[in-house]
């Protein structure tokens, strides 16, 4: 919902007016003013009439107009702020006037991005990329007045309504005012999740394929309690403290867990043109942001902990997106927001990115990138991990000719042409 009010109850705008024409601006009334005057001395009634007429118009309309959007209340009312592509948000308009003045007029003009609804007509906005949603109604004193529309989320994004516009005037037209409230919403269109089995990725698993349905492993971080040591356990595991208590050598016992946690790094360097000297491809770069959201709700689903990592300036912080692993549904959406914000802007280059993001992350876990092109740092990288006890899954988007990188450690797999993910449904990649 948007209304603005100020701590004291009192709406704050900032307005304007405008004249229609020459004619009924200040020279224009003081040449008319002049006109009656010299009409007057000549005893001209004709003149003297239809002079007094039009300067009696001009004061009232302008006095009208000045009252004219005072009492003035709006809202909007925004159904669902959160939706995946191809879904409906319901917008919902309140104007009331709470005055004796009536309205001959009042026009409504909300911004929204030119890109957030392609099947709604938008009027020209007054920023690059953006239209606005308008309405003109007629208004009674004390009344008030509601309408709704229905928009079409078809793309990925994080969108944002408003500033509102309120244009009003007199009945003639002559001093049209405006204000602009800044009434503002967000809506954040999620990315398209696709069923894994569509993706053709043979396995999630760095490590090989699953044997069984889940895995368990002994969690480091959780212990449960200590026993005696034997000579195949690790000294790294020896509890100190309870040794000198026992006097003799003592192990941590570690909770098992089924949980596989995995980082999900996605690089948007790659798919700059600036960087790879081609022209850059949205549908590409929008189908791996798909890509990473469908497989981040695939191992959550499947109970495993997820962290997702995207080297872009966010479109609400400017701040690249870093969510250490987790695993529950929460997390999820925090993900499906993150990336719902992800911009074609790279916050700083990959390498160095997927460098500093990754000592943060816990040992043993499985890291899978998504990319468009490999660069020759980023093959240098890859060698490199070779002795970081880290898992690899690389995923390239589109096609490519380029050999992936010799390593026992890295999985590569190329994930062709991408359908269009704006529309519903789900298709299996060719």
């Amino acid at each position: 919902m948007g209304i603005y009010l100020n701590p004291r109850g009192k709406k704050e705008y900032s307005s304007n007016i405008k004249t229609s024409g020459l004619l009924f601006d200040r020279i224009g009334i003081l040449i008319l003013l002049s006109c009656l005057i010299v009409g007057a001395l000549q005893d001209n009634t004709i003149i003297v009439v239809m002079l007094g007429f039009t300067l009696s118009s001009a004061c009232i309309a302008r006095l009208w107009s000045k009252f004219s959007l005072k009492g003035v209340n709006c809202k909007r009312l925004v159904s669902e702020e959160r939706v995946f592509p191809g879904e409906y948000t319901e917008l919902k308009f309140e104007l009331t006037n709470r005055k004796l003045l009536p309205l001959p007029w009042i026009q409504l003009n909300d911004e929204v991005p030119l890109s957030f609804s392609n099947d709604t007509p938008l009027l020209p906005g007054n920023r690059p990329g953006t239209g606005f949603l308008s309405n003109t109604v007629a208004m009674l004193w004390y009344t008030k007045v509601k309408w709704k529309l229905q928009l079409c989320c078809h793309k990925r994004g994080y969108y944002q309504l408003g500033p509102i516009t309120l244009t009003s005037g007199d009945i003639f037209g002559f001093y049209p005012r405006s204000i602009k409230m800044p009434l503002i919403d967000h809506i954040t269109v999620y990315p398209k999740i696709f069923p894994i089995t569509h993706l053709g990725i043979p396995s999630l698993y760095p490590v090989g394929e699953t044997i069984a349905e889940r895995r368990i492993f002994e969690d480091p971080i959780r212990i449960c309690g200590i026993r005696d040591y034997t000579p195949h356990d690790s000294r790294r595991h020896i509890h100190w403290k309870a040794t000198a208590r026992h006097q003799k050598l003592q192990v941590k016992v570690f909770e098992p867990t089924t949980s596989l946690k995995t980082a999900i790094f996605l690089s948007v360097d790659s798919f700059n043109s600036e960087r790879n000297g081609e022209v850059y491809n949205e549908e590409e770069f929008e189908f791996s942001i798909s890509v990473a959201a469908s497989i981040a709700n695939y191992l959550i689903e499947h109970q495993n902990s997820v962290g997702m990592f995207v080297n872009s300036c966010l479109a609400d912080s400017g701040q690249p997106a870093t969510l250490l692993p987790a695993g529950s549904t929460d997390h999820l959406i925090r993900i499906l927001e993150a990336l719902a914000k992800v911009t074609p802007t790279a916050s700083t280059p990959f390498e160095e990115f997927l460098e500093s993001e990754r000592t943060v992350l816990p040992w043993g876990t499985s890291l899978i990138l998504i990319l468009s092109k490999l660069s020759r740092p980023m093959r240098r990288l890859l060698a490199g991990l070779k002795e970081s006890g880290h898992k690899l899954l690389v995923l390239q988007i589109g096609h490519t000719k380029e050999s992936p990188p010799s390593s026992d450690t890295v999985v590569w797999h190329q994930i062709g042409q991408p359908i269009d993910v704006t529309t519903k449904g789900t298709e299996k990649i060719g």
